[in-house]
């Protein structure tokens, strides 16, 4: 619900169903990565484009523009831009156009080989085209982006009360041990781009989580859920074009 509800259905429950929110949005966070790896890989497999991978990047890109972020991007365009009309219009389209470009850059880089090779009943678990793994970890990050924030912007009287039990509700131990599963989760699926790529790409993503997160809850008064949810989409962003530049 902190995700896709609309705000009048947000306010209707309880704050104490979103103590432990927290778990539930990693846990809904992992199954949209899975969601947007095979909706890519039954678009490319229909549409058999190659270099750039257009179509998939197009249908992957509108799904996630149009579905379970949408209600980030929303956030975000509002907060970039306060006035209704055309400029609005214009960061709205601007910032889809900039998702859908930064999924068509991706590749599954098969020439680059795995300097670690993992036992083969663990295989499955690091797929082998690199801009799977791209995918999996982008939601996770975002909902760890949404987590991080409430712990450096604590909650005051503008925050909602279901805003406030999810901040309440994920202690500093919690959201240290979501950032390090992601951190392992990424040195070992970028092990192939060396330890520069490793080192800077979760690193880019923890810094834009913590400063975007802070600076949009700050921008709107307080850690609200339209803060949230726009640093969640800045978190995935960043992770994408840290994991572009490293390439």
């Amino acid at each position: 619900m902190l995700l896709t509800a609309s705000d009048e259905a947000l306010a209707a429950e309880p704050p104490e169903r979103f103590g432990l929110a927290w778990l539930e949005l990693m846990a809904l966070s992992t199954l949209l990565g899975v969601l947007l790896v095979n909706l890519w890989g039954v678009s490319w497999r229909i549409f058999r484009d190659y270099d750039p991978l257009i179509m998939p990047a197009a249908v992957t890109g509108c799904v996630f523009c149009l579905w379970p972020f949408r209600r980030g991007l929303a956030a975000l365009t509002e907060l970039l831009n306060r006035s209704d009309g055309p400029a609005r219009s214009v960061v709205s389209a601007t910032l889809v156009l900039a998702v859908v470009l930064c999924l068509a850059r991706l590749d599954p880089d098969w020439q680059r080989r795995e300097p670690l090779a993992l036992p083969q009943w663990l295989d499955w678990l690091r797929p082998a085209a690199k801009l799977y793994r791209v995918l999996l970890l982008m939601p996770m990050w975002g909902g760890w982006g949404m987590i991080i924030a409430v712990k450096f912007c604590r909650p005051t009287g503008r925050t909602e009360p279901q805003v406030a039990a999810f901040a309440r509700g994920c202690g500093a131990a919690g959201a240290a041990a979501c950032m390090a599963g992601l951190l392992l989760m990424s040195i070992c699926y970028f092990h192939h781009l060396g330890l520069g790529g490793q080192i800077c790409i979760p690193l880019v993503t923890v810094l834009a989580a913590i400063a975007g997160g802070a600076g949009l809850c700050r921008l709107d008064g307080a850690p609200t859920r339209r803060a949230l949810l726009a640093g969640n989409v800045v978190t995935q962003m960043a992770f994408v074009v840290a994991y572009l530049a490293a390439r």
